[in-house]
């Protein structure tokens, strides 16, 4: 599927310019870290593997039980959880929850955890697809097949933001990444990456990031 293939480029691009600096030298709990697959770590780019070489100390957290054996066996430090309920009894300088918030239903349970894990002074890094991307509507428009199934909901930066502060929560950096790339294969492609370059960002990338810490109120 098109939108896969440019996500997985989408990946390191995402870690570079909105989580690296945040998680460097940091205590970090990764929520939802398989990313889906845990095999697919060794053909492409795997959020999880970027945090641990960056972190101080990196936990991932996951429902796939079978996926997180693999990755004990393979020693990373993992740790069974739902996003919506976690009980680790630990806290964290930084929480990354890439490209997870839109396959969920009880944000409530989410936001609660994050709270329960989160050190008093920490950071929060949220990715998501942007659902302002024109990018999207112009794949609906060609009846292509544009979004994982498993996805539950869309985000912009005024839903999240709204949904953080409910929970106590202040956006500090609001960034979007492009996925797109220049190609006479996929006009697509071609299209979306003008797209990202004339248009203003909200409207033109298709990923949105935010960083948010507790807010002074």
């Amino acid at each position: 599927m098109r939108v896969n293939e440019t996500r997985k480029r989408n990946v390191e691009k995402t870690f570079e310019r909105c989580i690296e600096a945040h998680v460097r030298d940091a205590s970090v709990l990764d929520i939802g870290c398989v990313a889906h697959d845990s095999d697919k770590r060794h053909d492409e780019p795997w959020l999880h593997e970027l945090v641990v070489r960056t972190a101080d100390d990196a936990v991932g957290v996951d429902i796939l039980e079978d996926e997180l054996e693999e990755l004990d066996d393979d020693g990373y430090d993992v740790a069974h959880g739902d996003a919506q309920a976690l009980a680790l009894e630990e806290t964290f300088d930084v929480i990354v929850i890439g490209e997870l918030i839109e396959h969920l239903v009880d944000f409530d349970g989410l936001l609660r955890s994050i709270d329960d894990h989160l050190a008093e002074s920490g950071k929060l890094v949220i990715t998501t697809p942007n659902a302002m991307a024109v990018h999207w509507t112009a794949l609906r428009l060609l009846d292509q097949e544009f979004v994982n199934t498993d996805h539950t909901c869309w985000f912009d930066a005024t839903t999240l933001t709204q949904l953080l502060e409910r929970y106590g929560f202040e956006p500090t950096e609001v960034t979007y990444v492009g996925d797109c790339r220049l190609t006479l294969e996929d006009p697509l492609q071609a299209g979306g990456w003008l797209c990202e370059r004339l248009l203003p960002d909200r409207v033109g990338k298709s990923t949105l990031a935010v960083v948010a810490t507790r807010s002074d109120e």
